[in-house]
């Protein structure tokens, strides 16, 4: 197999760009306690003051953690008429005796004279992580999502607003959920992850509206089950292969920097299983976090796997170094998976290195701090090519810069059939 090259510099991008993703927490509080109040608009106070009218003055606004409306007044036409509805979420100061958490959300409409209060109904969480609008059908429905002190998962509420009312159309509790239109239809699906107590391992959802419902409300289309070593879904990515089908490559977490890819079909909304076992891999100080993406860019996903290097089998997981195979789903035999390619990924993202196939199983790679070099794995151990990664040239003779980044190489002298010609090693190094 000769080295790919990318098609096009976003392909590139991408990848590199996933690599460095990582989350750092700052602080854990509520924002509500950290921060003073905003101060309200005109139209925010005119809401509020037509929410103390009807709820008394013992109450705290509550913001939204994340999501697009991250204000506790969320203005949206929920019902298809000329004026917006609004929506506020409160905290009751002294809730009441039933157990509820005093989290509600009162929702008011525009009068000839300003705003008034419709309805009022409890949230069911302690803290409101987002509030989102989809389009199941021609209708708006409006998603909330909460979370409870100590509960892994989050609730998802589906409501629909009409005639003053907001009725509950839907509701469950989910790890991981992402919206898109997976069938092409021109409305929304919700793809999502829930546990499932009784069974003991995590579950995929398609929840949308069937065809032909007479009374369309939200409801569970499909469900699957995940590998047993599902810890936790990261990301969701979707390969459209015709107007009916996609294959959707759920990238998670396994715990202790171990990752894996499951890949699912989806057909006019049915999922069903691709064959995808053993697509896992590693991180640690020398190979980044991977998720599944197009590295090429010819329109397919590939899932990465990572294998230690030659030499490095035995050594434990922080000292390995890994080379990464990408696999993708072969659609036109059985939904199996292929290997495209071999690659070496550099821990910081600068660059990606496809690893020819001539040297594959008589190459491996020394590190020592910021240079790479691939090296024959014999008695000679000669050195075909460095690559250091350096905001000054190195130190030493036969460095040269790669591009007009930070990235430096330096060949071999000897001459010796497994070192690359300049043409070889401009379509296997990218940067």
């Amino acid at each position: 197999m000769k080295c790919r090259p990318f098609k096009t510099g976003a392909a590139l991008t991408a990848v590199l760009s996933i690599c460095l993703l990582s989350g750092c927490t700052i602080f854990d509080g509520s924002l509500e306690s950290l921060l003073y109040p905003p101060k309200l608009t005109e139209t925010q106070t005119a809401i509020y003051n037509a929410l103390i009218l009807s709820t008394g003055e013992q109450i705290d606004l509550v913001y939204p953690a994340g999501g697009e409306y991250r204000s506790a007044f969320v203005l949206y036409d929920l019902d298809d008429e000329k004026t917006d509805e609004a929506i506020v979420f409160y905290r009751e100061k002294t809730p009441s005796d039933s157990g509820e958490s005093g989290l509600r959300m009162n929702f008011l409409d525009q009068t000839g004279n300003g705003w008034a209060s419709v309805m009022d109904r409890p949230v069911a969480g302690t803290k409101i992580e987002s509030v989102n609008f989809y389009n199941f059908n021609e209708d708006i429905t409006i998603a909330v999502t909460c979370s409870v002190l100590a509960q892994a998962e989050k609730s998802l509420s589906l409501l629909k607003y009409s005639d003053g009312q907001a009725e509950e159309q839907f509701k469950t509790t989910f790890s991981f959920m992402e919206a898109s239109d997976l069938d092409d239809d021109g409305f929304d699906e919700l793809f999502y992850v829930s546990f499932d107590t009784v069974m003991g391992y995590s579950h995929a959802r398609i929840l949308g509206i069937r065809d032909g419902q007479e009374s369309p409300a939200p409801e569970v289309l499909s469900m699957v089950p995940l590998y047993r070593d599902v810890s936790s879904v990261q990301r969701l990515n979707r390969q459209r292969l015709n107007e009916n089908e996609s294959l959707l490559f759920i990238d998670y977490s396994k715990g202790d920097n171990a990752y894996g890819t499951q890949i699912l079909l989806s057909y006019k909304n049915n999922l069903t299983e691709v064959i995808s076992e053993g697509l896992s891999r590693r991180a640690n100080s020398n190979t980044p976090q991977l998720f599944s993406t197009d590295i090429d860019g010819d329109g397919r996903i590939e899932a990465p796997v990572t294998v230690a290097l030659l030499g490095y089998e035995n050594r434990t997981v922080p000292e390995q170094l890994y080379s990464v195979e990408w696999y993708y789903a072969d659609e036109n035999n059985n939904n199996t998976i292929t290997k495209k390619c071999t690659t070496y990924v550099s821990i910081g993202g600068e660059y990606l290195f496809y690893i020819p196939v001539r040297w594959q199983g008589l190459v491996t790679i020394e590190k020592s701090g910021g240079t790479v070099s691939f090296v024959k794995y014999d008695e000679s151990n000669l050195v075909l090519l460095s690559i250091c990664v350096s905001d000054t040239r190195p130190e030493g003779a036969g460095w040269t810069r790669y591009g007009d980044g930070n990235v430096f190489i330096k060949g071999s002298e000897i001459d010796d059939p497994m070192v690359l010609t300049e043409d070889e090693l401009n379509n296997c190094l990218q940067i």
